[in-house]
């Protein structure tokens, strides 16, 4: 049920921000990373925009010896507060990144105090697709985008009809300059 999404595409290259290739395992990008971020890039973010957060960690995906690499490196993501400025004050209406997940991932002794204090492991899920409406786009390839320093393009992404799928996102998303 739902329709293609045809909006201004804003890459938020937050591995460059940090001067790192990839950001470290379980980084939390928060809101100083946003806005400090779009501030290096010279770019501004207005409602309706689809919003990509680079991680740098797609780079380990095509490499099955980095499995190791990738089950660190994919746990960097998005803070829950992160997420809140994005849709409560900017008005996104899709968040995506590099990762499999989006989010922050916490680490394993972590996890009780994060279940405890928001009843899920997934807080940023929740608050986004449930609370929020705000769809969630994962796995992006962005390091090219990002080389060339394009921080702003129209995205353009439609959805597999595929009976039965709740989850992921099996899509081929397109930037055009």
């Amino acid at each position: 049920t739902i329709p293609s999404i045809v909006a201004r595409g804003i890459l938020i290259d937050i591995a460059s921000y940090k001067g790192v290739s990839v950001l470290p395992p379980h980084y939390g990008i928060t809101i100083e990373d946003l806005q400090g971020a779009l501030k290096k890039q010279g770019t501004q973010l207005a409602p309706g925009d689809v919003v990509l957060l680079r991680t740098g960690s797609i780079r380990y995906w095509d490499k099955l010896e980095d499995r190791d690499k990738i089950l660190a490196h994919d746990t960097a993501g998005l803070t829950l507060e992160g997420a809140k400025w994005l849709v409560e004050e900017q008005g996104s209406m899709l968040i995506g990144s590099d990762t499999s997940g989006l989010e922050r991932a916490p680490r394993p002794e972590e996890m009780d105090a994060i279940v405890k204090e928001h009843n899920t492991f997934i807080p940023v899920h929740n608050y986004l697709l449930i609370r929020q409406g705000v769809h969630i786009g994962e796995l992006h390839y962005l390091d090219e985008l990002a080389a060339d320093k394009i921080y702003e393009f129209a995205y353009v992404c439609s959805t597999n009809k595929i009976k039965g799928t709740t989850a992921g996102f099996t899509l081929r998303p397109i930037a055009i300059r």
